[in-house]
């Protein structure tokens, strides 16, 4: 068959965004196309119009087709504690916090959003197994969610190739996980703390009461939204919002939310990554704070010095891998926002200086 002329490319990538959120890349294209002419045959259509038209159908048929177009385009690449930054953050900030405040009721509700086969959701268990030394006392509720169907049912197994453990730390591994046939199955008592389901975050599906998420203490949707349309973004942000208990946490991937509306939420600047909170009161102004995760023997009594000292690291040298990486949390804050540990400076003027820096090195 003939490669899809411009207008129906357009017009299957309109109506994948629309659904599910998704942009089709110009690689994904290739992808999509070997997937709808191998659907034609199948199933015997005259053409790409007639697909188009049954995606279009609210029928079960329809259904099954959007279920195997889900999993030919997206992206179940995953493993176990992924960026060791944002983990650190979970494990010495964000768990411990929730842990304190909620120990009284001794409760604790978190989400995976796009949780692929389920190795971000089970580390998030295996943390909490290691910080909360009477788990037994505690209602835990943990989901992992995704929209991919083949990637939850591997979830719910539980059963990994030794690639999903990369970095991780060999105790851990042995201490969580039993060797079956090359592969490694989690603990059962990890595995059932974890409640998998299939969930359209662009659609309504992730609003059905009987799926429960609400009140949520912490929600992650990391390396997700590198794939959504910036529409989609915005409403699963409004979503996950309401879905938080007030002073939830939010934890997306680096640089996810550039140029989204981040107004409702507190925004936590730490080392590492940034994480975002939704005010306790839900009125409250938006705020930026920077939070360091190692304390030092001797608090800094002048934060202009301290800036100084920050900015003269930031901007000397030559590690370029270093600027970039402070340049993608810069570009996740308001501009106006003003970083007490740079000098007070806001977000805006120094990612102008940060780009500026990197152009001269280039």
């Amino acid at each position: 068959m003939q490669p899809l002329s411009l207008r129906l490319q357009q017009a299957f990538a309109d109506l994948i965004t629309d659904r599910i959120g998704l942009v089709l890349r110009k690689s994904d294209q290739i992808t999509f196309q070997e997937f709808l002419f191998d659907r034609l045959r199948t199933i015997g259509l005259d053409g790409p119009e007639a697909y188009y038209l049954l995606l279009n159908d609210n029928t079960d048929r329809c259904h099954r087709e959007w279920e195997l177009l889900i999993l030919a385009i997206t992206n179940t690449e995953s493993f176990f504690f992924r960026d060791q930054g944002q983990f650190n953050i979970l494990n010495n900030y964000i768990l411990p916090t929730l842990i304190k405040r909620n120990y009284s009721q001794k409760s604790l509700r978190i989400c995976s959003a796009g949780c692929s086969t389920g190795e971000e959701p089970y580390s998030i268990a295996i943390l909490l197994t290691q910080l909360i030394p009477d788990l037994k006392n505690w209602d835990l509720t943990i989901f992992g969610i995704d929209i991919n169907s083949k990637a939850v049912e591997k979830a719910r197994a539980g059963i990994y190739r030794p690639w999903s453990f990369r970095g991780v730390d060999r105790t851990v591994q042995s201490r969580f996980f039993r060797v079956a046939n090359n592969d490694y199955q989690i603990n059962d008592a990890i595995r059932e703390m974890v409640n998998f389901k299939v969930v359209n975050l662009v659609d309504s599906s992730f609003l059905d009461p009987t799926l429960d998420i609400k009140d949520m203490d912490l929600i992650l949707c990391r390396n997700v939204f590198i794939y959504f349309s910036d529409s989609a973004i915005a409403n699963t942000l409004d979503k996950f919002y309401h879905a938080l208990s007030p002073s939830g946490y939010l934890l997306v991937g680096h640089a996810e939310l550039h140029k989204q509306n981040l107004d409702k939420l507190h925004t936590k600047i730490f080392n590492e990554s940034i994480a975002y909170q939704r005010p306790a009161n839900n009125n409250a102004q938006a705020i930026s704070e920077s939070i360091p995760l190692q304390t030092t023997s001797t608090p800094k009594e002048n934060t202009d010095n301290g800036g100084k000292q920050d900015l003269d690291a930031l901007f000397k040298g030559s590690d370029i891998k270093m600027k970039q990486v402070a340049l993608n949390l810069l570009r996740q804050l308001p501009d106006d926002s003003r970083i007490a540990r740079l000098g007070n400076r806001k977000a805006s003027e120094l990612i102008l200086q940060l780009e500026n820096n990197l152009k001269d090195i280039d």
